[in-house]
């Protein structure tokens, strides 16, 4: 009987701080405003779980972002082993960024433009 609740109380202490389906940590990677300060592009790093693999993000912005718009999501790759080098983006001139990424990702979402920012956005992407 001793042993059957210790078994019980034991279990219930293991599932209570058990992590297996924790909130991701996101990790801010690179954030670049356009040239006029109109527009941001942010990338971040998704920790994964038990049941997500982590991946990285890319949204655009308003330079001046508030809260109460949502970011325009723009790229998202993941892999069991995805690392912060395997996806990156750059300016290449006013409404144009280049997103260079590594080709064995798995590619979840990819706009060729944004919808909800003015001027618009063109996204041209770069398997590596």
């Amino acid at each position: 009987m001793d042993l059957l609740v210790f078994l019980i109380v034991g279990g219930i202490i293991f599932i209570a701080n058990f992590k297996l389906f924790d909130d991701p940590i996101e990790t801010e990677l690179k954030v670049l405003c356009d040239y006029d300060g109109l527009r941001k592009v942010k990338m971040i790093e998704v920790s994964g779980n038990a049941t997500l693999n982590p991946s990285i993000q890319i949204y655009a912005m308003e330079c001046d972002y508030n809260d109460h718009k949502k970011p325009e999501t723009i790229f998202i790759a993941s892999a069991g082993y995805i690392q912060p080098k395997d996806v990156n983006f750059e300016w290449k001139n006013f409404d144009t960024i280049i997103i260079e990424y590594r080709k064995d990702l798995q590619i979840f979402k990819q706009k060729k433009q944004s919808t909800s920012l003015n001027p618009k956005i063109t996204f041209k992407h770069i398997i590596k």
